[in-house]
């Protein structure tokens, strides 16, 4: 069964030197593993209060959702 690392890079912005590390990395995952690449973009800072009122957002409830998909759980 393959490893599956989720890489994410804390950097939005296009040139950023973690999101091409990242990348590199993922280029040269040795057998059995992959990393997969993530993006943080459209999930928001985390908010306890917002979370408790409204439940958990959109875009992380449908990260999640992919996590489970991928790896057969999630947290």
């Amino acid at each position: 069964m393959a490893k599956i690392i989720l890489g994410l890079s804390g950097s939005l912005r296009q040139g950023s030197f973690n999101a091409v590390f990242l990348r590199a990395a993922a280029e040269r995952t040795p057998p059995g593993a992959r990393i997969g690449i993530g993006t943080i973009r459209d999930v928001p800072l985390y908010d306890a209060d917002l979370e408790a009122a409204e439940g958990l957002p959109r875009p992380p409830s449908a990260f999640r959702r992919s996590l489970a998909r991928r790896t057969g759980s999630c947290w």
